[in-house]
């Protein structure tokens, strides 16, 4: 292991991120230097900022001062190392601006909160604090037992509720938040989205030299289908796409609903494109009771859970790259789900509102978004069936949704069409194609383990959660939800509550799953290999 240029390359990523922070610093400076106290009446979160930049900086002077006489080799192993380690880092630092803003004053809360952003899981810590009227302590709070969840819950909040000077009311939950930590909740999700290595590769050269162990680690696709020959220029086309489809959006949002803000605009879009799910108020999406809107919500979401190469062929007149078979089966896929989803909800909603619901849901925890507008907890079984196991099977390869991704699913079919056709037919040589490109034995044989450690690591987390006094349904919600990265859960962990429940070796299960999921589980399970230690 090359440790001083694991070091140095280190240091470059987590200066970019330090260089990140002054975004979400800028605005904190805005709402509480610059706009009135009327308007914005949150304690201040500008130092927060400030801190959490000061101690990134630090960070990397260390890390590069270490690395400075590196040669700058990035090998395969390195690469692995740095993608967990940043993301490690980014989870870590990205956890400080809530803790020193005492948003959320709880460490692992606030540690839950961040990687649950980066990873865009979108499941959230947040829950307002509950205190005896009388006495002012601090009471806990409580979950029923009802159709909602299987077992009593009771625990304590992570968020203080605050009087608002101007009308005497008091706001619960996200609305107690400030605008600058909203802001930076959903700015982590829309730098996780496409995939942060991603930024620095198009940012740093030095990174450039191992930019394609970086890609490979962060995401491990079945196949390639690269935009230009240099990994450089991929993710800078790559970062120029995401940026303008936010564009997009913000502008759509803006221009369809009169009573949206450009705040509110643009945090929807951050966790929308990047497919996170984090939103601004309790109720989600529902908050806007806007048809429109959530229509645009509804198209963004698929558009950020296509594959973006897509997008470059369509911009540079590439039609026939378009004509590819795995973006047929999303689609049919996504059709599927919102007729099997909505079908169901007929009987109980008018047909325009059981449509626009079911389809948002279903759209919703294909993509692996978790946005929603209604109680899908109180809805059918076979809805919320239909609902979890779009999850498992998620988005495009190449795009920002979770999921096992349809090209898995495609491929795994064929693969076991052909093997089923050579037990009658054994002369017969097959080759396994999706699109344009082979699929030789190595990547399927990829396939075949990711399934594999899919079940396995869904089954051992349920199991986690189970032994640490979670009820089943509830278990098997949030480690989908977990090894996914879909915001959305069901039971004690649904629409009308948040994680805040559980204990914390749950959270810390929970914490651990949600990276293995977005980093599509190879790139940690290879640290637990022995010889990746050994010296060559």
């Amino acid at each position: 292991m090359i440790l001083r240029d694991l070091s140095r390359a280190l240091s470059q990523i987590l200066f970019f991120f330090s260089l990140v922070l002054i975004v979400p610093l800028g605005v904190a400076i805005y709402y509480d230097f610059i706009v009135d106290n009327i308007s914005h009446f949150y304690p201040l979160s500008t130092p927060a900022f400030a801190w959490t930049l000061l101690i990134s900086l630090v960070i990397c002077l260390i890390l590069y001062l270490y690395g400075r006489k590196s040669k700058g080799e990035l090998r395969r192993r390195e690469s692995i190392l740095i993608v967990v380690l940043f993301w490690i880092f980014a989870s870590a630092l990205g956890s400080l601006p809530f803790i020193f803003s005492k948003t959320i004053e709880n460490p692992l809360d606030a540690l839950f909160e961040t990687v649950s952003g980066v990873t865009t899981t979108g499941s959230s810590i947040i829950y307002p604090k509950a205190f005896d009227p009388q006495t002012h302590q601090e009471i806990q709070s409580h979950i029923p037992r009802s159709q909602s969840s299987a077992k009593n819950y009771y625990f304590y909040g992570t968020v203080n509720p605050i009087i608002n000077p101007n009308t005497h009311a008091v706001l619960e939950g996200l609305h107690a938040i400030g605008r600058p930590i909203l802001f930076w909740r959903s700015f982590i999700q829309w730098l996780g989205g496409l995939g942060i290595t991603l930024i620095f590769i198009a940012v740093f050269p030095f990174l450039a030299m191992g930019g394609k162990f970086l890609a490979e680690a962060e995401s491990s696709s079945p196949y390639r289908d690269p935009m230009t020959p240099r990994i450089k220029q991929t993710a800078s086309n790559l970062w120029k796409i995401y940026l303008g489809l936010s564009l997009l959006e913000v502008i759509l949002l803006l221009l369809t609903n009169a009573k949206m803000h450009l705040f509110d605009a643009v945090v929807i879009t951050f966790s929308n494109i990047s497919t996170g799910g984090f939103s601004i108020h309790n109720n989600s999406i529902g908050h806007y009771n806007h048809s429109v809107t959530e229509w645009i919500v509804m198209l963004f979401m698929i558009c950020g859970a296509i594959n973006f190469s897509l997008y470059f062929f369509l911009i540079k007149g590439k039609i026939k790259r378009l004509f590819h078979p795995e973006l047929f089966l999303f689609l049919i896929f996504i059709l599927l789900s919102c007729f099997l989803t909505s079908f169901k909800l007929f009987a109980r909603l008018p047909f325009s509102d059981a449509l626009r619901n079911g389809s948002f849901q279903a759209i919703s925890s294909m993509t692996c978004t978790g946005f929603f507008t209604a109680n899908y907890d109180l809805w059918p079984y076979a809805s919320q069936a239909i609902m979890l196991f779009s999850m498992y099977i998620g988005g495009m390869t190449g795009s920002t949704a979770g999921g096992i991704k349809t090209a898995r699913h495609l491929i795994l079919f064929r693969a076991v069409k052909h093997k089923i056709e050579s037990i009658f037919r054994p002369e017969t040589i097959r080759s396994l194609k999706i699109g344009t490109q082979n699929i030789s034995d190595t990547p399927l044989l990829t396939i075949f383990t990711f399934f594999w450690i899919v079940i396995v690591i869904s089954a051992l987390g349920i199991l986690l959660l189970i032994f640490d006094g979670i009820d089943p349904e509830t278990a098997f919600g949030l480690i989908t939800c977990a090894v996914n990265n879909v915001g959305l859960s069901f039971r004690a962990a649904g629409p009308t509550a948040t994680c805040a429940f559980l204990p914390p070796f749950s959270k810390c299960v929970l914490i651990l799953w949600m990276l293995l999921g977005r980093l599509e589980f190879f790139a940690f399970l290879i640290l637990c290999v022995r010889s990746f230690w050994k010296n060559r």
